[in-house]
């Protein structure tokens, strides 16, 4: 099974709509959280996983986001 970005465990769980509070062992905070699918830090940075597709992520992309 893929990783969840949010919980960070391989559990069998919709990781699409993760809405944990702390990391799969309970030991610390999660900083990321799913809204409408996609993924955000906590404080309202949307986290850009476009660099792992074949076309990547520019480097011209805006200051909103940042890269996984």
């Amino acid at each position: 099974l893929p990783v969840c970005a949010v919980c960070l465990g391989r559990d069998c769980h919709l990781v699409i709509s993760c809405k944990a509070a702390r990391t799969w062992d309970g030991i610390f905070d999660t900083i990321a959280e799913r809204i409408n699918k996609a993924l955000f830090t906590k404080d309202g940075h949307n986290i850009c996983s476009r660099w792992q597709r074949e076309e990547g992520c520019t480097d011209k992309h805006d200051s909103r986001h940042f890269c996984s």
